[in-house]
């Protein structure tokens, strides 16, 4: 017995093996036959990204200077690129749920701490409270939440990658996992930027049954909110033709408005139109933009509105031959107001108090999330370009090389290789460098920036970039940046400085440093100590191989574990030789 137990080792072991080695493309695979028909999964491994250019149809305008949408993004994960009924292009991102909330974008990074912590919960409590309802759209195509400002605006690694993203995934390491529950259950907690001196409940704005947690309470603290109050002013002649465009107003010129019982009452030539105060507002947002765009939105004392009309809540009154407008505050005003956040924050109120506050004293509880969430990112594309930075493995599809342009061809989504993504984005340049370093010491290089962004320092030579120093933020205008020079081997590299705004990724051009170093080996790599290298790469994988590490680490223990499966049946035999002795 003891004898063939032995024996059965190698094939025990070999058994287990392969077991454990096969799982990652068993897994791969797996999800590949998961994907629905005609769509292309594309994987970034841990550390890759994807670089997302999309253009939409052209549709026809009536505005003076028509804005064609175009999708520049960059995601971390997976994006599931697929083609609807009507033969446009959608892209859905699958990641890990903490993941996406990094890239959420609906405040200012630089924020007070306590309020980008009261603003994750927030949003971690919404999204999940929403996950089950993705509404139709989702429900056909395959995604949970949109990443718009309909459900949470999401943007992904130019969020958590971009200017000052590190002080955003802080506040959501800090809070992980952390949820305002109610009856057991995450709240639906809708927030918005700025009160009219308090906030609404939600049976008001959105007539559904009022929520206990989500009733007014006074709004004191956002008074620093550039819309806390604003002032527009718009010409009669101008009132008339945006009214007109929206077909709430004849041809003829307006003499009057006021404000009446909740209405909004416009007379001229001897014509009268009863609009809702939300009627009127919709029609300026949706025309005065467009038709006069050098004169709308207007600029107040703190600078220009982000809408002609930023909310319902104001006062009107005709002066000469223009309407003027008194108002307050930005959004529904439900739940949570984000400047008053900011402001409770600053006088020191932490995120458990700012939460209780705006959400009937609910306090963050720890609950189950799931591992990963799906987010459409983008519908009713005509085309859709990926480009790799770093391993991206790509599944349903047969890839050529990269960057990929997607297109809805006849019967299917088609796959080409396409051209490379143009930057957005201005690198600067190096405007004082020191021509020649040691190793191990620093160096001080000065930058020219003609925006925010991220930046840090690399050595590039023929065989690769090698990173060094930290990654910052740094605002428009001179900047210096302080790194050590990494263990390399001496010789002659080229100095940049890599520039980012977490979507496209640039460099400065290159300034000669001679590095004193290591003397040169024949095997000799760019350095000895192997540092992390965080410039782009094209390096698409072969798709359902193993990537990385997985492929020859796991043929290095499979041999190894066959071969000490083998010594031991060996050594086995020679004891059974000698008991016969």
């Amino acid at each position: 017995m003891r004898a063939r137990a032995t024996a059965a080792l190698p094939l025990a072991l070999l058994t287990v093996a392969l077991a454990v080695f096969s799982r990652p493309t068993t897994d791969r695979a797996n999800a590949a036959t998961q994907l629905g028909p005609g769509r292309i999964r594309f994987v970034a491994a841990p550390g890759s990204s994807i670089l997302v250019y999309g253009t939409y149809p052209h549709v026809k305008s009536r505005c003076v200077r028509p804005v064609q949408p175009i999708v520049h993004a960059r995601y971390s994960g997976a994006l599931e690129v697929g083609k609807d009924a009507a033969g446009r292009l959608f892209v859905i991102g699958v990641l890990p749920f903490e993941d996406y909330l990094k890239g959420i974008a609906e405040v200012p990074r630089l924020w007070p701490m306590e309020a980008l912590k009261a603003q994750v919960v927030a949003a971690r409590s919404y999204a999940l409270a929403h996950l089950g309802n993705p509404g139709t759209l989702g429900e056909e195509l395959g995604y949970q939440l949109c990443a718009t400002d309909a459900c949470q605006v999401y943007r992904g690694l130019g969020i958590s990658d971009g200017p000052y993203g590190d002080r955003w995934r802080r506040a959501v390491d800090a809070t992980a996992g952390q949820v305002l529950l109610y009856a057991g259950r995450p709240a639906d907690t809708v927030y918005s930027s700025t009160s009219n001196g308090h906030t609404i409940g939600n049976d008001v704005v959105f007539g559904s049954d009022p929520l206990p947690y989500l009733r007014p309470v006074p709004e004191r603290d956002d008074g620093a909110s550039p819309l806390s109050h604003w002032r527009a002013s718009i010409a009669l002649g101008d009132l008339a033709r945006f009214l007109r465009t929206a077909e709430d107003w004849p041809r003829r010129p307006i003499s009057s408005v006021a404000l009446s019982g909740g209405k909004v009452i416009v007379r001229g030539g001897g014509a009268v139109r009863r609009l809702t105060v939300a009627e009127f507002r919709s029609d300026l947002n949706s025309w005065a933009h467009c038709l006069a765009p050098d004169r709308y939105p207007t600029a107040d004392a703190d600078g220009q509105l982000p809408q002609t009309v930023p909310s319902v809540w104001f006062d009107l009154s005709t002066a000469g031959r223009s309407v003027e407008l008194r108002g307050r505050g930005w959004g529904h005003g439900v739940g949570m107001i984000q400047w008053g956040a900011y402001g409770k924050a600053a006088r020191g109120l932490d995120y458990r108090e700012i939460l209780g506050y705006y959400y009937g004293g609910l306090r963050p509880r720890r609950h189950a999330e799931p591992s990963e969430i799906r987010v459409g990112v983008a519908v009713g594309l005509n085309n859709v370009t990926l480009q790799a930075t770093g391993p991206v493995t790509v599944e349903g599809a047969k890839a050529p090389a990269g960057p990929w342009l997607l297109t809805a061809g006849a019967g299917k989504l088609e796959i080409r290789t396409g051209a490379p993504v143009q930057a957005a984005l201005s690198p600067g340049t190096i405007v004082r460098s020191p021509p020649r370093g040691r190793a191990g010491r620093r160096i001080k290089v000065t930058l020219s920036l003609p925006q925010t962004s991220v930046v840090h320092l690399a050595l590039v030579s023929d065989s690769g970039d090698v990173s060094f120093g930290p990654t910052r933020t740094f605002g428009p205008g001179s900047a210096r940046i302080t790194g050590r020079l990494p263990p390399v081997v001496s010789g002659a590299y080229r100095l940049v400085a890599v520039v980012s705004n977490g979507i496209d990724i640039v460099r400065t051009p290159a300034r000669r440093l001679a590095v004193l170093g290591s003397s040169p080996s024949p095997s000799s790599s760019p350095s000895a100590a192997s540092p992390s290298r965080r410039g782009p790469a094209q390096s698409p994988s072969v798709p359902g191989s193993a990537t990385g590490w997985e492929a020859p680490v796991g043929a290095a223990l499979l041999v190894a574990l066959v071969l000490a499966g083998l010594l031991l049946v060996s050594r086995a035999g020679r004891r059974r030789r000698a008991d016969r002795r």
